[in-house]
């Protein structure tokens, strides 16, 4: 038992954030569709027409709607759907903590010392993770219910449980996925890499299916693709029954083979160890000359994941474009619609793709710049920075170098991204304003800066804290970005969002004052950090 209160509390912040975000817009979105949609059932008939063409252009995000005229159909799309992107990221980064955090710390070899058998380790983990997250599915449909009740328009208890038990099997499915790939590397940094990239394959795959394309060969390798197949709250209160058992088979079934290869491989070692090659043994530096040169040595070590994260940011640019000009010209066809978008003023398809790709981009940035500060905490734990600092270097030099590669390595994503936007708009014969995209994608790195600043300062103030610091900052970014508009809350209160403050500068004039004030937080925070950085011992 005292093996199993330790695993909740190592597990405890991700569950809270999860749960918290989870409540949060589960309980918001119920009130908005009060707002939104009307109160007679032709209103709603309405509403949900509109919206059921708009939430086309969010499939990369959100699932398929299914009656979005109702409480309960806009529930399980706009409240809950968003959970799976959230719940996929929370699963790897509890399963690398789990399959490798724990080793780094040195808590495996501790336990394993006092006589607890390596199956009794993982498997009490593991527990203690299904635990948490049924307790985080449970409060998040839970709080959905309550949203609904506080506007005299419930949904069925019965429907949200199913849906919550579907919402189980995902997340344990997912934590299976990434806790055996974590027994493949030899570090946390690299369990969430590999983790997070197979969990974005299948994403991506459930994705390319929802939009129409022939990937029923393999879609149903896809967990998420699998959990879009049940739709309680709009179908009844039926469960896909074949595709629930199918995730929860799944995630035991993977979940075994990640606590066999625990139990086998040795610690600190990968399951698959490549067969050592004897070398000659040489006084010369290594031959690659980006290694001699500040900030290129630190993007040169990141070649592989920078590598991947522009190619997948660049997909989706080209993705999203595959259907903005049929989306558009229907919606334009349309003239109930033309009059709603010529109000939105998102009539032309550079003013569109401003609003929902660039709004995309600067999410999928700061997720960038996330990581990279999850790197540097675990640079401080794992004695990485220990070798930096004793080459030697100074302390604000480490931090200077790191932001430089932050915003380099997020200045070749956006640009190519950009790019792949604006050749595929020309192979389609879409017309857009290229310096207006131009303009919004180099505005996109004061978010990255500011990003990047604030993980910086945590890194050299409490770097354990640091994600968890960094989650929240986007988490109310995007609610209160969300929210503000629709519930007339102040100005003041609206711009305490960084994605407020971005805002969309494709689509709109440039508010300067704004993009200052984001340059102002990544400069004060970066000079935070570089105090901290000097003021803390490493690895305390």
């Amino acid at each position: 038992m005292t093996l199993l209160r330790i695993a909740l509390r190592l597990g405890r912040m991700g569950a809270i954030a999860t749960a918290a975000l989870g409540t949060v817009g589960a309980i918001a979105q119920p009130l908005a569709f009060a707002t939104l949609a009307g109160n007679t059932p032709a209103e709603r008939a309405v509403f949900g027409q509109q919206m059921e063409l708009l939430a086309l252009q969010l499939t990369y995000l959100l699932p398929l709607p299914h009656g979005l005229g109702t409480m309960a159909g806009w529930i399980e799309w706009r409240a809950l759907g968003f959970l799976e992107v959230v719940v996929g990221f929370w699963a790897v980064m509890a399963a690398s903590g789990a399959g490798r955090g724990d080793e780094e710390r040195g808590l495996v070899e501790h336990w394993l010392a006092q006589g607890v058998s390596r199956g009794r380790y993982i498997g009490l983990r593991i527990v203690a993770f299904a635990a948490l997250a049924m307790a985080a599915s449970t409060l998040a449909v839970g709080a959905a219910g309550v949203g609904a009740a506080i506007v005299n328009d419930g949904v069925p208890a019965g429907a949200l449980a199913l849906q919550g038990v579907a919402l189980v099997g995902l997340v344990l499915c997912c934590y299976a996925v990434a806790l055996l790939a974590a027994q493949l590397v030899t570090t946390r940094r690299g369990a969430i890499t590999l983790g997070g990239a197979v969990l974005l394959i299948l994403y991506l795959v459930n994705v390319v299916d929802r939009n129409g394309a022939e990937v029923a060969a393999i879609r149903s390798l896809s967990p998420f693709w699998l959990y879009d197949q049940n739709h309680p709250l709009t179908a009844g209160g039926v469960l896909d029954l074949s595709s629930t058992l199918g995730l929860f088979a799944a995630a035991a079934a993977i979940t075994v083979l990640a606590v066999v290869a625990f139990v086998r491989r040795d610690l600190g070692a990968p399951l698959v160890r490549r067969t050592p090659r004897d070398a000659r043994p040489t006084v010369r530096p290594a031959g690659n000359p980006l290694l001699r040169v500040p900030v290129l040595a630190i993007l040169d070590q990141q070649r592989v994941s920078l590598v991947a994260w522009t190619a997948v940011v660049a997909a989706l640019g080209l993705f999203f474009l595959s259907f903005t000009r049929t989306l558009v010209d229907a919606m334009l066809a349309t003239p109930s619609f033309r009059v709603y978008m010529e109000r939105a003023g998102i009539a032309t398809y550079t003013a569109f793709i401003g609003l929902s790709w660039f709004s995309a981009l600067v999410l999928l940035v700061s997720l960038y710049a996330i990581v990279q500060a999850n790197g540097w905490a675990a640079d401080d734990q794992e004695g990485r920075l220990e070798i930096f600092a004793a080459q030697p270097i100074s302390r604000a030099r480490i931090v200077v170098e790191r932001l430089a590669a932050l915003l380099i390595g997020a200045a070749v994503i956006v640009a190519a991204s950009s790019l792949a936007l604006l050749i595929g708009a020309a192979s389609a014969d879409i017309s857009l304003e290229a310096g207006r995209v131009v303009v919004g994608t180099a505005l996109t790195l004061l978010v990255a800066f500011a990003f990047g600043g604030l993980g910086a300062a945590g890194v050299g103030w409490r770097p354990r804290l640091t994600l968890g610091i960094l989650a929240a900052v986007a988490i109310v970014g995007y609610f209160v970005q969300e929210l503000a508009p629709l519930f007339q809350w102040p100005e003041w209160l609206a711009n305490l969002s960084v994605y407020a403050l971005y805002g969309n500068p494709v689509m709109t004039s440039i508010d300067w004052a704004r993009e200052a004030t984001l340059l102002a937080i990544g400069a004060a925070a970066s000079f935070a950090a570089l105090i901290a950085m000097q003021r803390r011992d490493i690895g305390a």
